[in-house]
């Protein structure tokens, strides 16, 4: 496996990728990332929670990607929990 450099943001070059087989994994599990000498790469999101919806579609595979990606943390090569969203209640406006 090769060195990759990364760029000054800190975000992780998944379209550079030297051939190989990479391992992610986080709290909803593992993805397995397979990457041939044309640079094609093939994601396995078999053991990916988010991806065990048995009507899952080519953009609902495509946006799961899009956000391991985005969640990947480039130091540890561990992909990061979802941000939780706030819930904000009608009667919290009234508290401050």
């Amino acid at each position: 496996m090769g060195f990759i450099k990364r760029k000054n943001d800190g975000e992780f070059d998944f379209d550079n990728l030297p051939e190989g087989v990479y391992y992610f994994s986080g709290k909803e599990g593992f993805v397995k990332v397979v990457v041939d000498k044309d640079a094609h790469q093939s994601w396995n999101l078999e053991n990916w929670y988010a991806s065990l919806d048995p009507d899952e579609n080519e953009d609902q595979r495509n946006n799961i990607i899009k956000d391991i990606k985005n969640r990947l943390n480039v130091d540890t090569g561990m992909i990061n929990p979802p941000k939780k969203q706030e819930n904000i209640k009608f009667l919290n406006l009234f508290n401050k």
